[in-house]
């Protein structure tokens, strides 16, 4: 899946990451009770997730689960935000991420070790 995924989208999968393989009707009653969606706004963009490859459907019983990885979703996300909003830079994504924001010594030992890793 190499489409980017719309708020909307990434609410479904959302759905799909934390309870797996489901009927689109209990995703749909679970759209309902989270963001208060009605069964054609689910099943729409059910289908346009289908599209795109993000969710496969299995029959009978239009079951759907998610075909790609949460992480590797998120991480295309991410990067396309910081490609987007900080020219691709990612210091300037850090530094406004920080920016008025403390952090302990435990996350600034993790977050040196993270940059070790990538040298």
């Amino acid at each position: 899946m190499t489409s980017k995924l719309s708020d909307a989208e990434m609410a479904i999968m959302q759905i799909l990451w934390s309870h797996g393989k489901q009927r689109a009707t209990h995703i749909a009653d679970m759209a309902k009770e989270q963001i208060g969606w009605e069964k054609n706004t689910t099943y729409t963009f059910l289908h346009r997730l289908i599209k795109k490859g993000a969710v496969t459907r299995h029959d009978p019983g239009f079951h759907c689960e998610a075909a790609c990885e949460r992480d590797s979703v998120l991480s295309q996300e991410a990067q396309g935000i910081v490609e987007k909003l900080y020219n691709g830079s990612i210091e300037l994504f850090v530094q406004a991420f920080l920016d008025g924001k403390p952090i302990s010594a435990k996350e600034r030992e993790r977050l040196q070790k993270l940059i070790d890793t990538k040298k």
